[in-house]
């Protein structure tokens, strides 16, 4: 008679239990069950006591150490899904030996106990990529967007092939006919995940030239977006928009449309003014003795005027009928204001001295001839630059009617107003 092993022995131990105790017949079925039911328990205890056991001793050199690693490791339960396989492996090479009597039910035991081993490896993976990616996050670097773009389409990756992996252990079908099946379904495959591998690509393409990062203030040309980069994905790009709502972007676009970083600027502390006005070229007119007696009680003109009185005196003496303004040479109401506006930008403190400082005309247009503005504020933080530059606005739009000059705008009901009482 061949000697019986401990399982077996274990097994009639407990239905002799049962029936001398509990007067209850456990059949082969419902032992079965009650084995099952036993086979699990048993792993969980085991699983429980060695995270009970190993997580504490973790959390303290996690906080010991305060290494980015290891604190990320632990916070994405990556330790929790690396002990779930302990007590998996060991079932995987035990299911043989308690249901080696009863074939279809190692079957099913095994195939679940390997479905569940695919899925707590499959975790495991997911949460080492999500490790990866917030440690890089935590330099917030152009490499940055290379790791979060490459570890997502890696999860694509893994999720699929998990899948005909989960598809393989549950009807046992063959990897070739898998093969076969995905051959056939290759454009079908290539049109679902069209926008990843797009996203991916272009993830690459952002990481490599260092267009932009996490952080960042980028203008987009295509829809005229402006914000802060929140989040780049394989798919997408979050920008939180000055109102704070938030817009996103599909990742492509970064790299297909006009993208302007507005970081380098910041860097530099200047941020540029370049506006125009419009001025009516009707209130044009040479300067008479009259107007540049009161430009040249202006301050910041002063000795200009003072200077080109001179100049002016001196040319004019061998020029016949000199005193017809377009003979000789004469100063023009717009041309004293464009040296004012010079001046102007020179003598204050919030406009860079160090940068250049451009006051330019503009082609005329039936909408006047603009005046436009160029330069270089001290500060390149938004509210002080809107301060800088509507300072500097307000000055000029109202200094500009002591030139006797007028700006181009719609006419109003007021305009109309004073046209009638003036006629």
């Amino acid at each position: 008679m061949q000697d019986k092993s401990f399982y077996e022995e274990f097994s009639d131990g407990v239905k002799f239990f049962f029936n001398q105790y509990f007067k209850i017949d456990l059949s082969e079925n419902l032992f079965t069950f009650f084995e099952i039911v036993s086979w699990i328990a048993i792993l969980f205890v085991i699983d429980f006591v060695l995270r009970a056991g190993i997580l504490p001793l973790l959390k303290k050199l996690k906080n010991f150490t305060e290494n980015d690693w290891l604190k990320f490791l632990y916070s994405n339960k990556v330790f929790i899904s690396t002990i779930h396989l302990i007590p998996i492996s060991f079932a995987l090479s035990m299911n043989q030996i308690l249901f080696k009597d009863d074939g279809n039910v190692y079957i099913i035991v095994q195939r679940i106990t390997e479905l569940i081993s695919l899925i707590v490896f499959t975790q495991l993976v997911f949460r080492v990529i999500n490790t990866t990616i917030d440690v890089y996050n935590e330099e917030n670097s152009y490499t940055t967007i290379g790791v979060r773009t490459f570890g997502q389409m890696l999860k694509f990756i893994i999720t699929f092939f998990s899948i005909i992996s989960g598809i393989m252990i549950l009807f046992t079908v063959d990897k070739n006919t898998i093969i076969t099946v995905l051959g056939a379904l290759t454009a079908a495959v290539l049109l679902i995940f069209r926008d990843a591998i797009f996203g991916f690509v272009s993830g690459l393409q952002i990481s490599y030239s260092r267009i932009v990062k996490v952080g960042d203030w980028i203008t987009i040309s295509k829809g005229d977006m402006e914000g802060i980069v929140k989040e780049i994905n394989i798919n997408l790009v979050k920008i939180e928009k000055f109102d704070k709502s938030i817009a996103t972007v599909p990742t492509v676009d970064l790299v297909s449309s006009q993208v302007t970083n507005h970081m380098a600027m910041l860097a530099t502390g200047t941020r540029q003014i370049k506006r125009s006005v419009s001025f009516n070229v009707n209130s044009f007119q040479f300067c008479n003795e009259e107007m540049l007696d009161r430009f040249e009680d202006i301050t910041l003109i002063h000795k200009y005027i003072q200077q080109k009185r001179q100049e002016i005196t001196l040319f004019n003496q061998d020029i016949e009928n000199s005193d017809l303004d377009i003979n000789g040479k004469n100063l023009t109401n717009i041309g004293v204001f464009r040296i004012y506006v010079e001046h102007y930008l020179k003598s204050l403190k919030t406009v860079s001295q160090k940068d250049p400082i451009i006051v330019k005309q503009l082609p005329v247009s039936p909408l006047g001839m603009p005046l436009e503005i160029g330069c270089f504020t001290t500060s390149a933080s938004n509210l002080e630059f809107e301060r800088i530059q509507s300072d500097i606005f307000d000055h000029l739009l109202t200094a500009c009617r002591k030139f006797d000059l007028e700006i181009m705008q719609s006419i109003s009901l007021s305009d109309i107003k004073n046209y009638n009482i003036k006629s």
